[in-house]
């Protein structure tokens, strides 16, 4: 009889080589990049958002969402993109740990009742639900940039933390009486804080620092790791507070009765800050589908001001190219790179890429055909339907070719082509 047994080790593994529960690892990677949860969120509360118009027209919804589309847009769709990006790249670039279960869950509960609210119509809770939603936000990251010292975010970070501040404040504002006690101009004032300077000042912050990617060009606002400012970091941030305030008086110009002027001068600051900035004006080291993408999506944030203030009759249709073909289009190709780089998968990136321009062709069609809806009075009913269900088709595209990677890391093995190779 062998006395030769078998060892259980080689038979059996040990607790530390059982494979991780997917559930549990997936809970893991939302952790520590939750635009994993967050960007698809936001994309259903898009659809959401548009599609409450064909269901007005149709009888199907009980009322009128002239005022809980725009919530629905940008605390459902935008606020999840902002919390999704800010929440994965914010701590690293901080050197610090990622979101805790708590924050996470706290941060999803907030933006689950602002979109539910929005949803329902019930616009004040969906204000002070995205005040505190945006505020929630705004306390992660500055307490991780001041409390844990360990590197210095991007200069242009401080337009981003600008901007959550004042969407916060604008919102609670808002949310008090409808904002009614505010007076014209203070009603005014809120609601541009809250539907353009919310997201234009993250995209200014965030622009320097994303978008040289996009073009194969170092970014001059990235520095080396360091806990207090290196040499430069100061002086660009003087550049971003200077021509973020530059937005912020466009706001005080067009509550003080000049909105073209007001207009004028926030596509003239978009404008110059991409032009100094970025080298979205600029011949790129690489060429891609996806930088050509980022430059018509500023082109389309200039535009639609532009149209603003010179056919203001049209106001609010001419600003869904701001909206929908700006920061839109730009959103959905930032998120891409995001999602796409995170997966391991940059080579997806870059050169031509016959899907991302189906993405922008159809989200700029939505944007001038939401455009024409006010400009043609007959045409303003189907044209309020046809931009929504474009809408829904850029959507339906971009979660048909991405959705697949919000499960992958960059430890991810890469799916080999079912394409046989070709004999040369």
């Amino acid at each position: 009889m062998s006395t030769n047994r078998p060892n259980p080790s080689e038979d059996h593994p040990t607790s530390e080589a059982k494979p991780v529960p997917a559930l549990l690892r997936y809970w893991k990677m939302v952790l520590e990049e939750p635009y994993r949860i967050f960007f698809p969120l936001g994309m259903l509360a898009g659809v959401h958002g548009v599609v409450m118009w064909p269901l007005y027209y149709g009888g199907k919804l009980a009322f009128n969402p002239i005022d809980a589309h725009p919530r629905m847009m940008i605390g459902g769709l935008m606020a999840a993109f902002v919390a999704g990006f800010m929440g994965t790249a914010f701590p690293r670039l901080t050197g610090n740990r990622h979101w805790t279960g708590a924050e996470l869950l706290a941060l999803l509960g907030l933006w689950a009742a602002t979109a539910v609210n929005a949803a329902k119509g019930r616009v004040p809770e969906a204000d002070g639900f995205f005040a505190a939603l945006v505020g929630t936000l705004f306390l992660t990251m500055a307490g991780r940039w001041l409390l844990g010292r360990r590197d210095t975010p991007p200069p242009g970070f401080v337009l981003a933390l600008a901007g959550l501040l004042g969407g916060a404040a604008a919102a609670g504002c808002l949310a008090w009486e409808r904002g009614l006690w505010l007076g014209l101009e203070g009603l005014t004032w809120a609601k541009l804080w809250y539907f353009q300077g919310f997201l234009a000042l993250p995209v200014m912050g965030v622009g320097p620092y994303l978008l040289p990617r996009f073009f194969g060009q170092p970014s001059s606002h990235s520095f080396d790791e360091s806990p207090r400012p290196p040499a430069g970091w100061w002086p660009r941030v003087g550049s971003s507070v200077f021509w973020g305030l530059h937005l912020v008086v466009s706001f005080l110009i067009e509550v003080k009765g000049y909105p073209q002027i007001g207009q004028l001068l926030r596509a003239i600051t978009i404008g110059v800050w991409f032009a100094l900035e970025t080298p979205v004006f600029k011949p790129a080291l690489a060429p891609s589908t996806a930088g050509n993408v980022v430059r018509m999506a500023v082109f389309m944030l200039v535009a639609g001001w532009v149209a603003a203030a010179f056919v203001p009759q049209a106001r609010i249709g001419n600003l869904h190219l701001v909206f929908v073909g700006g920061l839109g289009l730009l959103t959905s190709i930032a998120a891409t790179r995001v999602i796409l780089g995170h997966s391991g998968r940059h080579d997806l990136l870059t050169g031509k890429r016959l899907w991302m321009r189906w993405l922008a062709v159809l989200i700029v069609l939505a944007a001038t055909t939401r455009m024409s809806a006010d400009l043609i009075e007959k045409v303003k009913i189907s044209h309020h339907i046809y931009a929504a269900w474009t809408w829904v088709a850029a959507t339906a595209l971009w979660f048909w070719i991405l959705a697949r990677h919000l499960f992958r890391d960059e430890s991810s093995v890469k799916p080999r082509s079912a394409c046989p190779r070709r004999n040369r």
